[in-house]
């Protein structure tokens, strides 16, 4: 049996923990996690692990992850990893730049497999324009790569044959047996509201919407933002609107995806997207925009609904076309659910892990 040491922050936890419990049954794991020891997410690391029998550790780092600093630290944990002599490390960690140093220092190459979040630098990210050289630099270590789409792998400009696409898992936060409203249709917006993810855009369509549209319908907007008061100036209905404008417990998502019938994307720019990952999870249908991060993971007409980026007006005519047409929601409902089934299943997902990492020698 393989031995395999998975690295991950705290801040990609949601992503690795779909896949673990699993991977457990063909490999020998041992985790490490990078969590402050008395965190939220450090104590649902230990559950988790406590709960799966997982081999678990913690790191830390003092200071910032951007200061050289912390390659002293690494350096010291990388050490500690060299000893566990695995057959394979797994680093979902953003290793800029000072980890990156420290893994190639004392970590065979050949064991080592690096996920990759971007292929093509968005607005979002931070440091942008120094993550687009890290990034090249990055992609000619003698690594093995895993992206989570095609749409970003295909910026990967190293080594093809190292190279490997296994899509996100989807999320699992427990199950709601609560339903949409029978009556009214409702739209979700859900995460960080920042400037890419286009909130503004969801606002101004659903106004135009009211403007033409006598039937009932909802637009939950959910999540936290530093300053909200831009995206309240141009709500003129506020009769539409159910705002909860802050962060919620994971315990809360099962019912809210449970009573929505549609999750709205209207970014701007996206190289992944966490929410349409739970969307799928709890069979969401999806609304968003035609970008070519979407337009990979979400199948128009079949898993969702595309409209064009930054048009307020595409955006209002969907809304408007799926609330005048309710029978829409389950005809997308389940066709998703077939594609999830057949795509991004977690069975799927599980034989592409183990595929890969018994391909690697």
């Amino acid at each position: 049996m393989k031995t395999i040491t998975w690295i991950t922050p705290d801040y990609f936890l949601q992503v690795d923990l779909p896949v673990l419990l699993h991977l457990k049954k063909y490999f020998q794991l041992k985790w490490v996690v990078y969590a402050q020891p008395n965190s939220d997410k450090a104590k649902t690391a230990r559950e988790y692990a406590q709960k799966h029998n997982i081999d678990i550790t913690f790191f830390t780092i003092k200071g910032h992850r951007y200061s050289p600093l912390c390659y002293k630290q690494y350096c010291k944990q990388m050490q500690i990893l060299k000893s566990l002599n695995s057959d394979i490390y797994y680093f979902n960690i953003i290793g800029f730049p000072y980890l990156l140093f420290a893994i190639k220092r004392y970590i065979p190459h050949n064991k080592v497999i690096m996920t990759m979040h971007h292929g093509k630098i968005h607005k979002g990210m931070q440091l942008r324009h120094l993550y687009k050289y890290y990034l090249k630099y990055l992609c000619r270590q003698d690594f093995h790569f895993q992206y989570f789409s095609e749409s970003q792998a295909k910026y990967f400009s190293g080594n093809k044959e190292k190279c490997h696409i296994i899509p996100l898992a989807l999320n699992d936060f427990g199950h709601s047996n609560k339903i949409p409203s029978p009556t009214s249709i409702t739209f979700l917006s859900f995460g960080h509201i920042i400037e890419t993810k286009n909130i503004g855009l969801l606002i101004r369509a659903a106004e135009e919407v009211k403007k033409c549209c006598k039937l009932p319908f909802k637009v939950r907007i959910v999540g936290h933002c530093r300053n909200w008061e831009p995206y309240q100036q141009l709500i003129k209905h506020p009769e539409i609107f159910d705002l909860s404008i802050k962060s919620i417990p994971d315990t809360d998502i099962p019912d809210l995806f449970a009573t929505t019938h549609y999750l709205v994307l209207p970014y701007k720019s996206v190289t992944q997207s966490g929410p349409l990952r739970i969307a799928y999870g709890y069979n969401t249908p999806v609304i968003a925009s035609d970008l070519e991060g979407f337009k990979e993971s979400i199948i128009n007409n079949v898993t969702g609904l595309l409209f064009k980026t930054d048009d307020v007006t595409s955006l209002a005519s969907l809304m408007r076309n799926v609330i005048e047409n309710p029978q829409t929601y389950n005809i997308i409902k389940s066709k998703q659910k077939e594609y999830i089934n057949n795509n991004i299943s977690e069975k799927v997902i599980i034989n592409k892990y183990i595929n890969m990492f018994n391909n690697i020698i």
